[in-house]
């Protein structure tokens, strides 16, 4: 069972260096589990290769080999494909990642917000797409350095009926997540949950790029929890408007998180604290998007989208 997770950001690192140091030696026989870490950078591949990954969790440091590289025929035809990149990323990296494509693949897709759907929807030549939401919480220290900040639940589902041979390979994808330490469970209903998991991020993300904060911080700061409200009342409206079946209250959900989360950084945090464009586009800026579209207002999405564009263009050239 040949592996590859695609991006060595915070939940790519935490799932590959899971699965290396989690699945003890005889299931990895059992399975033949071949593991592998796929980059855009040949150099920081270079890094991971020789230094490994290192897992960071419960105040305990572990350190794991892996097999990482920058291109995709070293690795050859995969069985799994897990995708661990931004949602801006994605049209590059499946056209690197065509080498490991075959016909009995499965991709597996952990993006945030909704921007990938239309995308993937629209892609030939692809494996048989499973999207997949997460609760887990990480944190990037260093290049390969991951510190798991939290954990939850990770629902995968196929977007459209599969064939027998890729339900079971889904469901052995399923047990090796949770051989790892990766709590996963397959549904049925996974569009209903990615929205669900779209409305947690709208709730959190910009708010603590903005107020430069973990995630428990937004229960404390005075204004953050009726913005957040907010900001999730107008996109519950979007989501219902679009006859999507909502598995949980979004604030309650949402102010969930922050608690068992607490001290997680955001991956919007993390991307302006380094510079880097945010995927503001892929979650608020959907609910505004979706919202002119229904003739739905949201105009504390709209202030969220505006604010976090604005830390972006004042980062500092070369940044």
């Amino acid at each position: 069972m040949k592996v590859v997770i695609i991006g060595p950001g915070a939940l790519g690192c935490l799932i590959a260096s899971s699965l290396a140091i989690k699945v003890d030696h005889p299931l990895r026989e059992r399975l033949d589990l071949d593991l592998w870490l796929l980059d855009h950078r040949p150099e920081r591949a270079r890094l991971l290769n020789d230094n490994g990954l290192v897992l960071e969790e419960g105040g305990r440091q572990k350190t794991c080999g892996i097999r990482a590289t920058a291109a995709p025929e070293e690795i050859g035809p995969a069985d799994v494909i897990i995708l661990c990149v931004k949602s801006m990323q994605l049209a590059e990296v499946l056209q690197q990642a065509a080498p490991l494509f075959q016909p009995d693949s499965i991709l597996l897709t952990l993006q945030n917000g909704i921007a990938h759907l239309g995308l993937l929807k629209d892609r030939q030549k692809m494996p048989p797409v499973v999207l997949g939401v997460t609760a887990q919480g990480a944190n990037l220290v260093g290049p390969g350095h991951v510190r798991h900040a939290g954990d939850g639940l990770t629902r995968i589902g196929f977007v459209k009926q599969a064939s027998f041979s890729r339900s079971l390979l889904l469901a052995k994808t399923c047990n090796l997540l949770n051989y790892g330490g990766i709590e996963t469970l397959i549904v049925d209903n996974i569009i209903d949950y990615v929205w669900s998991k779209l409305l947690i991020n709208t709730g959190i993300n910009a708010l603590t790029a903005i107020e430069r904060c973990p995630n428990g911080a937004l229960l404390e700061l005075p204004g953050a929890l009726e913005t957040m409200t907010a900001a999730l009342r107008e996109g519950e409206a979007v989501a219902r408007a679009l006859g999507i079946q909502l598995t949980n209250d979004p604030v309650a959900a949402t102010l969930d998180v922050c608690r068992k989360t607490a001290a997680n950084l955001s991956s919007m945090l993390q991307d302006v604290m380094h510079g880097r464009p945010t995927e503001i586009d892929s979650i608020n800026g959907e609910i505004v998007a979706a919202g002119r579209k229904l003739g739905i207002a949201t105009p504390v999405n709209e202030e969220l989208t505006r604010r976090v564009k604005e830390i972006e263009q004042a980062y500092s050239p070369g940044a």
